[in-house]
């Protein structure tokens, strides 16, 4: 939470600095900052409230923008993952925990993460919280572990094609250089344009990654 303020006090800072040192109206400065401010004070009662809660029926989820209650019988699976934006985003927590629906669906338990709780602990009282709850006659749903295999397919596939991209940045920039020192064709060079180096390869490259990867994972059913 400490951070999370910090974060809110550096952006509106930031922002203040930047309306302030651009020549810009009032009329457009105050309404842009009152905006920001509103955003701000929104995602910190937002995420005040943010809570995962066990009762007897189901598990409680209150995200920043969406409830969820799943009811134990529906739930898949609950699991410890690893956090992708842990090694970009300095605080982040290392280790997530989601439960799996019957839809498919992949809900984050709020503050249920290692920055937080014991995470091995909380998971085993939730697990077997579930294995008790969720009635003598439970099974997996074959149809929902298809679905929950196909989304971990498509944000692993994401993941790859964002992490092809930044390794294929050095290289590309590298090309849309060249022209400046190699002779060459002129129609090799006017293809080495920025627009088409970086407007072009870098997406395309995203795209086939995430496409083979993708394909990769994605399970049969």
């Amino acid at each position: 939470m400490h951070v999370f303020l910090w974060v809110i006090g550096v952006g509106t800072l930031s922002v203040l600095a930047a309306l302030w040192g651009a020549e810009v109206p009032a009329s457009f400065r105050y309404p842009i900052l009152a905006a920001w401010v509103a955003l701000m004070g929104w995602l910190f009662y937002a995420t005040l409230h943010c809570s995962t809660i066990v009762d007897i029926k189901a598990l409680h989820v209150r995200g920043m923008a969406k409830r969820r209650h799943l009811a134990w019988e529906d739930i898949q699976d609950i699991r410890a993952e690893a956090n992708p934006a842990s090694a970009m985003q300095s605080g982040a927590p290392n280790v997530l925990v989601h439960a799996y629906g019957r839809d498919g669906s992949k809900v984050l338990l709020p503050f249920v993460d290692d920055l937080h709780v014991n995470v091995e602990r909380e998971l085993g009282l939730l697990r077997s919280s579930w294995e008790e709850l969720r009635g003598a006659d439970w099974a997996p749903d074959a149809r929902a572990a298809v679905l929950i295999d196909r989304r971990n397919a498509r944000q692993a596939a994401l993941m790859m094609g964002f992490a092809a991209v930044m390794l294929a940045f050095i290289p590309l920039t590298v090309l849309m250089l060249l022209p400046l020192f190699v002779d060459m064709p002129e129609w090799l060079e006017s293809f080495l344009n920025p627009f088409t180096v970086m407007g072009v390869g870098a997406p395309l490259i995203f795209a086939l990654t995430a496409i083979a990867s993708y394909r990769s994972r994605r399970p049969s059913g």
